[in-house]
C-alpha cells in the first residue's frame, strides 16, 4: 500500500511537471505568433498595396497570387494555434470571437471554390471584384488590429499622451503620403511635396488642395483619401486605440489614463465605453448620411450605381469629419450640383453634427433621454421621475449657444453682402437663403463651397476669417480654436468691465485654469497664423496680404476654403501651410505640451504684485 502511494504521488508529480512545460510551451509558442502573426500580415497588407498600387484591379498576375496565397495558408495555421492557445487564457476570451471570424473568412478564402475567381481568373466580373474586396480588406484590417498591439507596449512605457497623440498623427501623414505616391494612385502622378500636402490635409481633414482632387486622383487614390479622413477626423488614437482593446481582450489601468488624457475626458472608467460609442456614433451618422444622399442625387449623373454609392459615402464621411473633400470638379459649385439645394441641407447638417463634438453629443442625447422619460412618468401619473442635477454641463451650454449665434449671424451677414456677388448665381429666394446658411456653416471647419469664393466681396471674408478662426466645438471633428473658448474668453472679458472678480455663466463659476487656458490657446493661435503669413509672404507676397492670411486662417483652422490660391503657391509656402494644417489639428497647446518638459508641482510662491496695463 505504501508502494502504490508513492508510485501515486509520482504519477502526480509527473502530471504537474508535465502541466508547467506545457504551458511554458503555449506561452513560448505564443510570444512567438505575438510577432509572426504581424510580421505575415505586414507582408501580405505589403503585397495588397503593391498590387493595388502598381497594378490594374482586374490583372492576372499568378506568381504573385500564388505568394499571397501561401502566406495567407501560413497565416490561416498560425491564427489557428493562436486562437487555440487564447482559448486558455482568461484574459483573452473578449477576443476569441474576433479571432474566429477572421480564422473562418480566410480560411474559406482560401479554399473555398471562389478562389479561382478572386485571384487566378482576372475577369471583370462582379464576384471577382466582391472576392478580392472582401479578401484585401480583410487582409488590410488585420494588418491595422495586429499593428494596434503596439499600443500596448506604448502605453507601458508611460509616454506622453500629448507627445503620442502628436506622433501618431504625423505617422499617418507619412503612411498616407507613401499611399498617394503609390502609381495607381493618381492619373499622371504627383510630386512628394504635393502628396504631402494632400495627405496632411486629409489627416487633419483640412481640405485645401494643390492639385484638383475630381480629376488628378484615381478610384484608388479617392479611396486612400477616404481612409485618411475618416482615421483623421476620428483621431488616430481613438481608432487604433479600440482596434488595441478590442484584439488584446482588455485595457490596462496606464493605457486608459493616457487614452483619457487625448480624449480631455474626466473619468477613467468610462474611456473604454465612450470609444466605443464615438466609433459607433460616427458610422451610425455618417451611414445615414451616406444612404440620405444616396436617394437625393440622379442617376443620369453616374455611369454605375457603385459610381453613385461611393460618392455618397465619400461625401457624408468628409462632410461629418469637417473634411471638405469632394470628388467633384469645383466641388459642390458643381453645375450639376449646385442648384441640389436639399443635398445641401443634408451635408450642412452633417457638417453640424461632426462639430459639435461627441462630448456635446453625447450630453444633449442624455439630457433628452432623462427628459422623455420624466415626460412618460407624468403621462402615465407615476411619480418614480428622474432628476439629475445639472445633467446639461457648460460646456454644452457654451457650445450651443456660441454656435448658434455664429450660425445665425453668419447667415445673416452672407445673405446681405453677397446679394450681388456670390449669391448672383442661386437666382430664387430659396437657393439664397440656404446658400447663406451653408456658407455660414462651412466656414466653420467645413470646407465645401457652393457659391464661387473667388467673387465674394471684402466684408465677407473678414467675417469668414473670424469665423474659421473660432470654429467648431470642443472634442469634434472640427478645428479652430473651438468655440468654448471664444466663449470664456468674452464671458471674462465681459466680467473685467462689469467689476466682477469671477467669471460666471449659467449659475457656475469657470474656473482660473479654464480662463488660462482659453487665453494662451487664442494667443498661441494668433501667434502661428502671423508667423504662417509671413513666410508665406517671403516668397508668394505678390498675392497680396487678404489671400495669404485666407489661406492660413483656413490651413490653421482645418477648414479648407480658399480664394484660388492654394495650387499657385511655391513649394515653400505648401511646407509652411502643410505645417500650419498640422498645428492646427493637434493644437498649438497641444503641441507645446508634448515638446516642453512639464513642471511638477511647486511647493512655493513668489510675493504677488500688480502688473499695470
Amino acid at each position: 500500500m505504501f508502494r502504490r502511494a508513492r508510485n501515486f504521488l509520482r504519477f502526480k508529480r509527473f502530471l504537474h511537471q508535465l502541466t508547467i512545460a506545457g504551458i511554458a510551451v503555449r506561452n513560448l509558442l505564443l510570444r512567438m505568433l505575438t510577432w509572426f502573426i504581424p510580421l505575415l500580415s505586414f507582408l501580405c497588407g505589403a503585397i495588397v498595396v503593391y498590387d493595388l498600387g502598381f497594378n490594374t484591379f482586374y490583372n492576372n498576375q499568378v506568381q504573385l497570387s500564388l505568394v499571397l496565397r501561401f502566406l495567407l495558408l501560413l497565416l490561416v495555421i498560425a491564427m489557428a494555434l493562436r486562437f487555440t492557445g487564447e482559448c486558455f487564457v482568461p484574459k483573452k476570451r473578449s477576443a476569441r470571437v474576433f479571432h474566429l471570424v477572421l480564422l473562418v473568412l480566410f480560411f474559406y478564402l482560401y479554399n473555398g471554390p471562389s478562389w479561382d475567381n478572386i485571384i487566378l481568373a482576372g475577369e471583370r466580373t462582379n464576384t471577382y471584384f466582391i472576392n478580392k474586396l472582401v479578401l484585401y480588406g480583410g487582409i488590410l484590417f488585420l494588418l491595422i488590429t495586429e499593428a494596434s498591439h503596439l499600443l500596448g507596449f506604448i502605453y507601458k512605457k508611460s509616454f506622453n499622451p500629448a507627445l503620442l497623440f502628436v506622433l501618431s498623427f504625423l505617422l499617418i501623414i507619412l503612411v498616407g503620403t507613401g499611399l498617394l505616391s503609390l502609381p495607381r494612385a493618381t492619373v499622371e502622378g504627383i510630386s512628394i511635396t504635393d502628396a504631402l500636402f494632400t495627405a496632411t490635409s486629409a489627416v487633419c481633414v483640412t481640405g485645401l488642395t494643390v492639385v484638383d482632387t475630381a480629376t488628378h486622383f484615381t478610384t484608388f487614390g479617392h479611396v486612400i483619401l477616404l481612409l485618411l479622413i475618416q482615421i483623421g477626423g476620428l483621431g488616430i488614437m481613438t481608432f487604433a486605440g479600440l482596434l488595441g482593446y478590442a484584439m488584446s481582450g482588455g485595457a490596462s489601468f496606464q493605457s486608459q489614463l493616457a487614452l483619457k488624457d487625448m480624449m480631455s475626458g474626466d473619468k477613467i472608467g468610462t474611456v473604454i465605453r465612450t470609444v466605443n460609442q464615438i466609433i459607433l456614433v460616427t458610422l451610425c451618422f455618417e451611414a445615414v448620411g451616406a444612404f440620405i444622399l444616396y436617394f437625393s442625387l440622379e442617376d443620369v449623373l453616374f455611369e454605375r450605381k457603385l459610381h453613385k454609392v461611393f460618392f455618397s459615402v465619400f461625401h457624408s464621411v468628409s462632410a461629418f469629419c469637417n473634411a471638405g473633400f469632394s470628388t467633384l470638379p469645383d466641388g459642390l459649385f458643381n453645375f450639376h450640383f449646385r442648384f441640389n439645394y436639399f443635398l445641401h441641407i443634408v451635408i450642412a447638417g452633417l457638417i453640424i453634427l461632426g462639430g459639435m463634438g461627441f462630448p456635446i453629443v453625447f450630453n444633449i442625447y442624455n439630457y433628452g433621454l432623462s427628459k422623455a422619460f420624466n415626460l412618460k412618468q407624468k403621462i402615465l401619473g407615476r411619480d418614480n421621475r428622474r432628476y439629475t442635477p445639472r445633467l446639461m454641463n457648460i460646456n454644452t451650454r457654451l457650445a450651443l449657444v456660441t454656435t448658434t449665434i455664429l450660425l445665425v449671424a453668419g447667415t445673416i451677414s452672407f445673405f446681405i453682402f453677397e446679394q450681388n456677388a456670390g449669391l448672383i448665381v442661386h437666382p430664387t429666394m430659396k437657393g439664397k437663403i440656404i446658400s447663406s446658411f451653408f456658407g455660414s456653416v462651412t466656414a466653420r471647419t467645413a470646407g465645401f463651397n457652393t457659391v464661387d469664393t473667388n467673387v465674394m466681396r471684402l466684408p465677407t471674408i473678414m467675417i469668414y476669417l473670424l469665423l474659421m478662426w473660432i470654429g467648431a466645438s470642443p472634442g469634434s471633428t472640427g478645428g479652430g480654436i473651438k468655440t468654448t473658448t471664444a466663449a470664456v474668453a468674452l464671458l471674462n472679458m465681459a466680467s473685467i468691465i462689469r467689476g466682477k472678480d469671477r467669471t460666471e455663466y449659467a449659475k457656475v463659476e469657470i474656473s482660473k485654469h479654464s480662463i488660462n487656458r482659453a487665453f494662451a490657446i487664442m494667443m498661441l493661435s494668433l501667434i502661428v497664423i502671423g508667423v504662417a503669413v509671413f513666410l508665406l509672404s517671403v516668397n508668394d507676397g505678390h498675392f497680396g496680404l487678404i489671400k495669404l492670411s485666407f489661406e492660413v486662417f483656413s490651413a490653421f483652422s482645418t477648414v479648407g476654403l480658399t480664394l484660388g490660391l492654394t495650387p499657385s503657391l511655391t513649394d515653400f509656402s505648401k511646407v509652411v501651410l502643410v505645417a500650419t494644417m498640422f498645428i492646427g489639428r493637434v493644437g498649438a497647446l497641444t503641441l507645446c505640451v508634448a515638446l516642453v518638459k512639464q513642471q511638477q508641482q511647486l511647493y512655493y510662491r513668489y510675493p504677488q504684485e500688480e502688473i499695470s496695463f
